[in-house]
């Protein structure tokens, strides 16, 4: 019989690595479609989370120096996690930019009057091509002789053409005398206009240069109803939609981001004030549970820090799944998703993590005269500001995925119009991330020890962005967004691998009692990543696309892979001389995992 050995000493330390990374996992990995619901768009998104980066600067190598001044690394870990809690439970009520409607023309002629719906969406959603013309398909919900009434909001109108004095007419059916002097009566006031549509009039709305055009079967203004209408002279007139009895017709016309400037907005400032602090709160705590996972295991070898890591890995990837599944099932039938699940979740686990931690032996730093003397020492020294350097750009790539890959996804799905994809969506993404956790994370965790003695630091660092420009790539050349849970698989070499290679290195290098310090200041490189990477990737991904955006990351991380390469062949990394030389009487120092950073998943 197999026989398990469970060291019950760390189970608190493990528990606490799961509960906090379950808290993480579906309110980091869900946030980007969460911003997108709200309404804002991906650049705003990027930017915001540029300015989060730049709470990870602060308060990355803040926390360092506070626990290795003040001690009082468990007080801080409490308060930290009990506001999470706090914080999930505002994301309950974020409220929504305003939707805006699009841009719509009125036209009248001898014929006929028509309705033009600029498109402006950009979402491509029900669209069917077919050679050279594109119709938007209206769903058959409605019975043929049901009619259909759209209110619209107009300010002005103006003659096509030769400009001549209009008669009242005496066809009743002609709009052309009481249109220009209903519409132009106040040029600064809106008027009211009902249209009336029937239901076969709206099935195939022709679209032709971004704009869905159809026929007005009667139109109403004031009062007075006109049938079937027509114009003596041509006429054109700008309206905004503000009601539709038509879902698929509103669909059309309302735009769900917001075009205005965000900083007018309450909204925004709502939602970015509390992800702030929920950034703030996963900064401390990622930053904190290293330290105590390293001061538990003492001088313990690198398999058993992958061996607690990798619950956290557990925790990320499991519930990522069963909530983006949670959400799918309650957001049936539903235009939104319910994202409630994601935060109702997080504060249970953080209630469960705090009871948790108490369990937990927490260490405190010892003073040491002269260890910042030794600390400033260090960042003057090639090997270490390269190491910077490749700290920057690992960051910053793996930022553009945590950011903007869902985004990515969510485009794949509206491009291929499939309905049971969007059904599930949430589902796919939550797979995607417990892809990345259970099928990269968790082997490589437990086999980074030994990789890293069998590579060495600078061939593992080269490898890591080898991995990083193959995925990357990969997400280009796909067109359904199932074979990203594949591709996922390589999160274990580019992001696990790397931050176990990130880890040891910046354990072998810290001078005595400086530990928390030291990681915090390397944190700060990583805050500079994250912040190019966020508003780099934003302004890209809204200006190119995410075919060529990942395709630019992809290409970025092969430059810096050779130039990792070169570095490793002239021996600049010196990883035995380094060890040997300012680690005297720690022969072994250097294959040990130890783990004090900001977790990069945030």
């Amino acid at each position: 019989m197999f026989r398990i050995k469970v060291n019950t000493q760390l189970l608190p330390l493990k528990m606490c690595f799961f509960l906090l990374f379950a808290c993480f996992g579906p309110t980091i990995g869900f946030l980007p479609t969460i911003a997108r619901q709200l309404g804002y768009s991906i650049t705003t998104y990027g930017a915001t989370m540029m300015f989060m980066s730049v709470v990870s600067t602060i308060f990355v190598p803040l926390s360092g120096f506070i626990v290795d001044k003040f001690r009082i690394k468990k007080t801080l870990f409490l308060v930290v996690i009990f506001c999470t809690g706090v914080v999930s439970t505002c994301f309950l009520f974020v409220p929504k930019a305003p939707f805006d409607s699009a841009v719509m023309e009125i036209k009248c002629d001898a014929e006929t009057t028509t309705m033009t719906v600029l498109d402006e969406n950009n979402n491509n959603n029900n669209l069917q091509t077919t050679s050279n013309i594109t119709y938007y398909t209206v769903a058959n919900h409605t019975s043929s002789d049901e009619l259909i009434s759209c209110k619209l909001s107009c300010r002005y109108a103006v003659l096509c053409g030769t400009a001549y004095a209009i008669n009242n007419p005496k066809n009743q059916s002609d709009l052309s005398y009481l249109w220009m002097n209903t519409i132009n009566e106040n040029q600064n006031k809106y008027n009211q206009i009902d249209l009336t549509l029937k239901p076969e009039d709206v099935e195939q709305m022709k679209l032709t240069l971004n704009a869905y055009v159809f026929q007005v079967l009667s139109l109403q203004i004031n009062g007075t109803e006109i049938l079937s209408p027509t114009c003596q002279y041509n006429l054109k007139t700008f309206c905004q939609i503000l009601n539709c009895s038509n879902d698929k017709i509103m669909e059309v016309v309302t735009i769900p981001t917001y075009r205005g400037n965000v900083f007018k907005l309450y909204q925004f400032w709502i939602f970015f004030a509390i992800v702030v602090t929920y950034w703030a709160c996963t900064t401390i705590s990622s930053a904190l549970i290293n330290p105590i996972c390293l001061d538990a295991l003492g001088d313990k070898s690198a398999e058993d820090f992958g061996k607690q890591k990798c619950w956290g890995s557990i925790g990320w990837g499991g519930f990522s799944i069963f909530i983006g599944w949670l959400v799918d099932i309650l957001s049936f039938n539903k235009k939104d998703k319910d994202y409630s699940p994601v935060f109702y979740s997080s504060i249970l686990v953080t209630a469960l993590n705090f009871g948790v931690i108490n369990r937990i032996k927490v260490v405190e730093t010892s003073k040491s005269e002269g260890r910042w003397e030794n600390m400033c020492g260090l960042f003057t020294k090639y090997y270490m500001i390269s190491f910077c350097i490749w700290s920057i750009f690992n960051t910053l790539l793996h930022t553009i995925i945590t950011h903007f890959l869902f985004w990515y996804m969510e485009d794949l799905v509206s491009a291929n119009n499939d309905h049971s994809q969007r059904v599930w969506l949430k589902t796919l993404q939550g797979l995607a991330q417990g892809i990345q956790c259970f099928g990269g994370e968790i082997p490589f965790f437990f086999w980074s020890g030994w990789i890293i003695r069998k590579m060495g630091y600078g061939n593992c660092m080269a490898l890591v962005l080898a991995a990083m420009a193959v995925r990357l790539y990969l997400y280009t050349v796909i067109s359904n967004p199932m074979w990203i849970i594949a591709i996922e698989l390589l999160n274990g070499v580019s992001y696990a691998l790397g931050y176990s290679v990130k880890m040891s290195y910046a354990k072998m290098l810290s001078p005595p009692d400086t530990l928390n310090t030291i990681i915090g200041l390397i944190g700060f490189f990583d805050c500079i990543g994250e912040s190019i990477g966020s508003l780099l990737g934003g302004y890209l991904f809204d200006t190119y696309g995410g075919v060529w955006s990942f395709r630019f990351f992809s290409y970025m991380s092969v430059l810096m892979c050779f130039l990792s390469i070169v570095n490793n062949y002239f021996g600049l990394t010196r990883e035995s001389a380094i060890t040997s030389k300012d680690n005297a009487g720690s022969t072994n120092v250097d294959l040990k995992i130890t783990n004090n950073i900001t977790d990069k998943k945030i």
